[in-house]
């Protein structure tokens, strides 16, 4: 399930690099309080791992980006998806956004335009094409020799790109229905070279997190049932930082 938000603006709205992480904080800040701690502190437990169950885009509209400043100008008017595979997420930001007057996102005041429910996706093969709308990664930590640590970026072109994206699917499926997953899915890139690797900024300031993803067309394969589910949770890691997002394309 999806929602389209819509905002309005009476000015061009600026937003540093690393906006993400305001988006991020819209989608908790319109859930209720006590459940927007919960999924924010807690969430859907597997392991060791912790799943919010939710991703969102960018902003949609393009931003002229002045790079002295680091600083995206997007028009007046401005719009996002965010996607869930629950319901109660989807509700309660819709309902909390119609009571709403007034909407900040970062430094910008804006108001609510429309929110559209999304006609749902049903998928009926077992195989679809799908475009990324934000970067989809996968990564490990390593722990080096003196102890530092560090995070490994996967490409599409190396197999445990594949391998991660398909545990990690299983394992969201399982910290919401608490049982095994006996699904799999494959994921394959529709594109050869570099030029969809994405470095991508989340947060601003000491906050910042540097992040390499791959946005561009994939085609996965797997049981409808586990389509289904990973096309609304987001593919890979991060979901709930804006990574992850796909629409279905033809051809």
């Amino acid at each position: 399930m999806r929602l389209k938000i819509e905002l309005i603006s009476n000015q061009k709205v600026k937003l540093p690099v690393g906006y993400n992480a305001y988006i991020q904080a819209l989608v908790y800040n319109f859930l209720d309080k006590a459940d927007s701690k919960w999924l924010h502190d807690e969430g859907y437990k597997f392991e060791n791992r912790q799943f919010r169950l939710f991703t969102f885009s960018s902003i949609l509209e393009r931003g002229d980006y002045i790079r002295e400043k680091k600083l995206f100008i997007f028009p007046e008017n401005i719009s996002f998806y965010i996607s869930s595979p629950l319901e109660w997420i989807l509700e309660q930001i819709a309902k909390n956004f119609i009571k709403s007057t007034k909407v900040r996102l970062g430094s910008n005041d804006l108001i609510i335009s429309s929110i559209d429910v999304m006609k749902p996706v049903k998928f009926t093969n077992s195989s679809i094409k799908v475009r990324a709308i934000t970067p989809i990664e996968v990564h490990s930590t390593i722990v080096k020799p003196d102890g530092k640590k560090l995070t490994y970026y996967y490409s599409p072109f190396e197999k445990e790109f594949n391998n991660l994206i398909n545990e990690n699917s299983k394992k969201k499926w399982k910290s919401l229905f608490r049982k095994d997953c006996e699904y799999n899915i494959s994921i394959y890139p529709r594109f050869r070279g570099g030029g969809y690797e994405r470095i991508v900024y989340f947060g601003t300031g000491d906050n910042k997190t540097i992040i390499k993803g791959w946005k561009g067309y994939f085609e996965v394969s797997g049981e409808i049932e586990i389509l289904q589910f990973i096309y609304d949770a987001g593919l890979g890691s991060r979901n709930s930082q804006g990574f992850g997002m796909v629409e279905v394309v033809d051809g």
